[in-house]
């Protein structure tokens, strides 16, 4: 058997109901934000924005630490949408 190197683990990832409703929620979430957006909607900022919360909340719980940062940094961005959204009275 070949020895594996010191920094490799291997992570049975078992979810429970919750976690797929939360998975599936986020999921859920970002299509329905993504398609405000296209609709010129500003509330989909936030619908991504509680897609982003429940992606980070996944990702953390199954250690999906790409997955996390990628999340955070939307989260960051829809705030800066929303912010840039209210600096342009014409969008509202």
């Amino acid at each position: 058997m070949k020895k594996k190197g010191k920094f490799y683990r291997a992570y049975t990832i078992e979810k429970s109901l919750k976690h797929h409703v939360i998975e599936w929620a986020a999921m859920a979430m970002s299509v329905i934000g993504a398609v405000m957006n296209a609709q010129l909607n500003v509330w989909g900022f936030y619908v991504f924005m509680l897609g982003n919360i429940l992606w980070i909340s996944f990702s953390m719980k199954h250690r999906h630490w790409g997955l996390f940062v990628t999340q955070v940094m939307f989260f960051a961005l829809n705030v800066y949408g929303i912010w840039i959204w209210m600096q342009h009275p014409a969008l509202t």
